[in-house]
């Protein structure tokens, strides 16, 4: 039987790179530690509880996708890096919940396949569904394409020759993989492919509830995915900019925050960002006050990619005048919206030209720019006054 490869250099996509590289480490004792879509933005090996050796899986994962190695090399790669950590074979390892003792050996075949393949697998999958979302004007249905397995499971071959729009709900928990050593696969076709093979009625989806052992967290499981996959990881990856550079900032506090905040609208990203077909946010300020007024659970304001890139055209001034935020909220007027006790407006001359800033709280909790444009003097004075604080 001829081994599974995975890509040659030439034919892989940068986004199945970015997806895994955009990864934060999660060293974990089980597979359940980390669960469901933050996978979308976090890297773990079950039983990996040392970060050396997670950060030895990550980089190799990392350059089998850059240079399209299969299995059989990356292994190789793999086995000399555990070697010289004393990770390859038998070793013992304590629950830090539990405190139970459990030997894991990765030295072993079955293992070192599951790592491999769920990883470059979802990574695939995730750098797919980017290029559906650029491609979906031309290329509007996907196809569920039957798996290449040799025993397949029923359930999956139930949903094969599926026809759906991109967009439909279907594919936020069946799109594939689907379980582990999941070889189902989706292919996107056009309009007129999609007439020819009918357009199907959505599938009924039944569910039945997993318990997270470890977690005690009850989630609605769709019968025939396994529990664990039954996300769809290049939506994940739209929500791992904001989580990680959440993440990433809080940990460096306010003053680092507002330096890394500065060099990054300083640079090429932003222009990136804009473009990506999924939502994204980028931080664009520290506001720790506000944060306290508006009893937000950070002290980052954010803005999303559709919102910069609309307000930026629409109001014809350059993206980096979105940086200007940080300024705003420093040196400007700020003004308790009228209409809601969670937002702010903050109004500030720059360069002789008056602009308006309005911030606002997140259902979940975070600062994030419902605005920002020019404004002028007349309109700031009758928000001053519907505020009863005229100057």
């Amino acid at each position: 039987m001829r081994a599974e490869s995975f890509r040659t250099p030439a034919n892989v996509a940068p986004e199945v790179g970015d997806y895994f590289t955009s990864k934060n480490l999660r060293p974990a004792f089980s597979w359940l530690d980390v669960w469901g879509e933050e996978h979308g933005y976090a890297f773990t090996v079950a039983k990996a509880v040392e970060e050396d050796v997670l950060t030895s899986f990550r980089g190799s994962i990392e350059r089998a996708i850059a240079k399209g190695q299969g299995f059989e090399s990356w292994k190789a790669g793999i086995q000399t890096e555990l070697s010289k950590l004393g990770w390859w074979g038998r070793r013992t390892v304590v629950d830090p919940v539990t405190g139970e003792r459990s030997v894991v050996d990765f030295s072993k075949p079955r293992r070192l396949k599951t790592i491999f393949w769920s990883n470059m697998r979802a990574a695939r999958a995730a750098g797919q569904w980017e290029r559906i979302q650029r491609t979906k004007a031309a290329l509007p249905y996907l196809l569920y394409v039957r798996t290449t397995s040799a025993e397949p499971r029923q359930e999956h071959l139930q949903w094969a020759d599926t026809v759906l729009p991109v967009d439909d709900p279907f594919w936020n928990t069946h799109y594939p993989p689907n379980g582990w050593g999941c070889k189902c696969a989706v292919r996107q076709i056009s309009r007129r492919e999609a007439r020819r093979r009918g357009v199907s009625e959505p599938p009924a989806v039944e569910t039945k509830p997993f318990r997270n052992r470890r977690t005690g967290e009850v989630t609605d499981v769709p019968v025939g995915i396994d529990p664990g996959w039954q996300t769809n990881p290049g939506k994940a990856r739209a929500r791992t900019l904001l989580r990680k550079t959440v993440e990433t900032l809080e940990a460096a506090g306010p003053d680092r925050a507002r330096d890394q905040i500065r060099d990054l609208w300083a640079g090429p990203l932003p222009a990136v960002v804009t473009k990506l077909p999924e939502r994204v946010h980028m931080p664009v300020a520290v506001a720790p006050v506000l944060a306290e007024q508006t009893k937000s659970r950070s002290s980052l304001v954010v803005v999303s990619n559709d919102t910069a890139a609309l307000k930026t055209t629409k109001h014809k001034f350059a993206l980096d005048r979105v940086g200007l935020v940080q300024e705003m909220i420093d040196r400007g007027r700020i003004v308790a919206d009228v209409h809601d006790t969670s937002a702010r407006n903050v109004y500030l001359d720059i360069e002789g030209q008056l602009w308006f800033l309005a911030i606002g709280r997140s259902r979940d909790g975070y600062l994030y720019v419902r605005t920002l444009h020019p404004t002028s003097r007349r309109r700031m004075l009758k928000k001053l006054k519907q505020a009863g604080e005229e100057e």
